[in-house]
């Protein structure tokens, strides 16, 4: 199973233990683009969702609970 595909696992069943790097990486790989936002919050678009999701970011990581959200935002619209 190639790294990615690992990744994309691990952030499906456990996003708690990824950093915003991977999770931006797995987001990446599932068609999400990378929109500006103002300050710390990173926006992420997919044509499949009617809304941004929306990640702050402080200190190079995120809290468990955006995490845990995109994670199944990702199950719930785009798997």
């Amino acid at each position: 199973m190639p790294n990615i595909e690992k990744t994309v696992h691990k952030f499906l069943t456990r996003p708690k233990t990824l950093r915003y790097v991977e999770i931006k990486k797995v987001l990446g790989f599932l068609g999400f683009d990378l929109i500006p936002a103002k300050g710390s919050h990173k926006k992420f678009k997919h044509p499949s969702l009617k809304h941004d999701l929306v990640i702050p970011v402080h200190n190079k990581d995120c809290k468990n609970f955006y995490k845990i959200q995109a994670s199944k935002i990702v199950k719930e619209y785009i798997l």
